[in-house]
């Protein structure tokens, strides 16, 4: 059998289904074909309907749930645009999961650890610019200063920061979701937390910094192990 490429199987799933659907694929073919990107404005739902012919409620369907799965975005007044916050939807379906219980906060802390390491040997391929290396020690001379009420806030731009040097979208988008969803529990962790165990955490992302600047995947690996047992234990 011949193999079609994701983007064709993809838009060929649409071809022939509901009304909605085809609504649903012809947006994603205007984005595959650049003709629509991030923050973009969409066509009315007239013009929607009338290029393919279909009907307006099913034209609204299908923008309906583009807006439901977060990929749209509606301004009341103005329109409907390519939304610039995707991960929005992932973290919602994190929440959902988690209080259906198909998905455990032991899950998304392994998940949140592999995904760090993944970051981290990308950073390594890639190296850090100047400009990064220097953010990166300006937020850890800023963990020795925080009150504890913003500890939190440390961490999460540190690690915000690493996965922003990679410049990879999908590394973007799915990290921030889960770390908006992983900041509840760093903020109760800190909480109980006592100064000792507070010191070793930040010291990790020292580690995991000085590690990067010597390209030492050992030394990165150990301390971000470190950093994780820790916040496991303090959960």
């Amino acid at each position: 059998m011949e193999k079609k490429t994701v983007d064709k199987e993809v838009s060929e799933q649409g071809r022939g289904s509901a009304e909605y659907d085809k609504a649903i694929y012809y947006i994603y073919d205007l984005i595959r074909d650049g003709t629509l990107g991030l923050g973009d404005r969409l066509p009315t739902e007239r013009v929607i309907a009338q290029t393919l012919g279909i009907g307006r409620n099913s034209t609204r369907e299908a923008l309906r749930i583009l807006h439901g799965m977060g990929m749209v975005e509606s301004v009341q007044g103005s329109g409907n645009y390519i939304s610039k916050n995707m991960g929005n939807s992932i973290r919602r379906m994190l929440l959902v999961m988690l209080a259906l219980g198909t998905l455990t906060k032991q899950e998304v802390c392994e998940f949140r650890r592999v995904m760090e390491e993944s970051v981290c040997r990308m950073l390594l391929k890639k190296g850090l610019s100047p400009q990064q290396m220097a953010h990166c020690e300006s937020l850890l001379q800023e963990m020795e200063t925080r009150q504890d009420d913003k500890l939190v806030d440390a961490d999460q731009a540190f690690h915000h920061a690493l996965i922003e040097a990679t410049e990879n979208s999908l590394f973007l988008t799915i990290m921030e979701a889960v770390a908006i969803v992983y900041r509840e529990w760093i903020e109760r962790a800190l909480e109980k937390a006592d100064e000792e165990q507070k010191k070793q955490l930040f010291a990790c992302h020292g580690e995991i910094y000085q590690g990067l600047i010597d390209h030492d995947v050992n030394a990165i690996q150990a301390a971000i192990d470190r950093h994780y047992d820790l916040v496991e234990q303090m959960l």
